[in-house]
């Protein structure tokens, strides 16, 4: 699944490719408390999918975007965050 979270005070529109699953119309994402029905996509986990994010009148692609990705959107950034081993201190 990727999860879009929109930090950037203004509402999004998003669409991601479906190669894998899913749709890959544009849809809202509104600066609000994150949902499963609003900031998740289905996709399959090592596909290779892109993202394409409006903000302002302004767009960014995002390539190679994989199922378990995070992508975090701010004003002036997004930041692609891939599903990695997690490390805890003992």
């Amino acid at each position: 699944m990727v999860w879009v979270s929109n930090q950037s005070g203004t509402c999004l529109n998003v669409s991601i490719t479906n190669r894998s699953e899913g749709s890959a119309a544009v849809f809202p994402v509104e600066h609000a408390l994150e949902v499963w029905g609003v900031n998740h996509w289905q996709r399959t986990a090592n596909a290779s999918e892109t993202a394409v994010i409006r903000l302002r009148g302004t767009s960014v692609t995002v390539d190679n975007v994989k199922g378990t990705d995070l992508l975090l959107v701010y004003n002036n950034a997004v930041i692609q965050v891939p599903d990695t081993k997690q490390v805890h201190f003992t």
